[in-house]
């Protein structure tokens, strides 16, 4: 499962359902997802090691990094909602969605370099900035650049300047998505003189207000959140022992399609195995869609079956009834 942002984490949920397979007498296997959003650091094993550094209007937050050993060495995992994301800013002014500013994003990049870390692992999705990167791109360059390699992982595919589509929901009035515009081209332009790296047609480089466009003219690598989480997990072999496959999200709509949790789950379970795909509401067009492209999947929104009150309200209560209602269904077909 993925988070429910607001009401429950992805952790929470998978508890939840682990628990209701439990009470109908059968085995599961459970595990956060994450697109690079809230919740990217809980689908990795390791240690974890706060480190306090400047939030999206200064002030101090904390972040976590997990230390994560791999073949490829130790990896330092984070997510940059920790540091800059929407509930530190949950009912933001105008002006403060404006002056939204990215910099602890490069401080915890340092940080990491100074656990003795050999790779970094950004996740890059749920912001309140719409700064193009640019806070995050003068700490790092004050301090010579990425100072070891630097793979960030992100939830959307958006090109640089489409970052400007995702400020009004970060608090931005429209009268100012102009002012988002013209900052976003010159940080582009900035990158390109300082670096000569081009992001404007990047994929992934607006995702998160614009970061990961700012690490890539750095020399990061760009990458689908979901993916590197399911390479992670060892998803695909997980999924394929398994008679039936359970994932959602918070909100299911066309933004789902373009490699979110559900959309990356679904491809890694194959066409013949079951997938019951639960989330707190469903755009009727976005799962058409879906369910034409993963014709073995089964949608329930918890708006519809509950009301809008229960399924905000009483998010756990509400995924436990499915599940032990889609059990109960299928118990005569196994």
């Amino acid at each position: 499962m993925d988070k429910f942002r607001g009401t429950a984490t992805a952790s929470e949920l998978c508890d939840t359902i682990a628990d209701a397979v439990a009470e109908a007498g059968v085995t599961g296997d459970v595990q956060p997802m994450s697109d690079g959003g809230e919740g990217f650091v809980d689908a990795f094993s390791g240690d974890v090691v706060d480190v306090d550094v400047p939030g999206p209007l200064g002030q101090t937050v904390s972040a976590r990094v997990k230390l994560v050993v791999s073949p490829a060495g130790l990896t330092a995992v984070f997510e940059v909602s920790d540091v800059v994301g929407r509930d530190l800013l949950p009912s933001p002014s105008g002006e403060d969605a404006l002056r939204a500013s990215s910099e602890g994003v490069g401080h915890v990049i340092l940080a990491a370099a100074r656990f003795g870390a050999d790779l970094v692992l950004v996740g890059c999705g749920g912001t309140v900035t719409s700064d193009g990167g640019l806070g995050c791109y003068r700490v790092l360059s004050d301090h010579g650049g990425l100072p070891l390699p630097v793979t960030v992982a992100t939830d959307v595919t958006a090109q640089f300047l489409e970052a400007r589509n995702y400020a009004s929901q970060k608090g931005v009035p429209d009268s100012e998505l102009h002012t988002i515009d013209q900052r976003l081209r010159s940080a582009h332009a900035l990158y390109l003189e300082e670096r000569g790296v081009d992001v404007v047609h990047l994929e992934r480089s607006g995702a998160a207000g614009g970061i990961p466009g700012a690490l890539a003219a750095l020399g990061a690598q760009l990458t689908s959140g979901v993916d590197v989480v399911a390479a992670s997990v060892d998803l695909v072999h997980r999924a394929a022992v398994a008679s039936l496959v359970i994932t959602g999200e918070g909100r299911f709509d066309e933004g789902s399609l373009e490699g979110k949790v559900v959309f990356g789950v679904a491809r890694a379970v194959t066409a013949t195995l079951p997938l019951l795909v639960v989330c707190g509401s469903i755009e009727e067009s976005a799962a058409r869609r879906f369910q034409h492209e993963f014709v073995n999947a089964t949608l329930v929104s918890l708006e519809e079956r509950f009301g809008l009150p229960r399924a905000l309200g009483d998010v756990r209560s509400c995924i436990s009834q499915v599940i032990r209602d889609e059990l109960r269904d299928a118990a005569p077909q196994r």
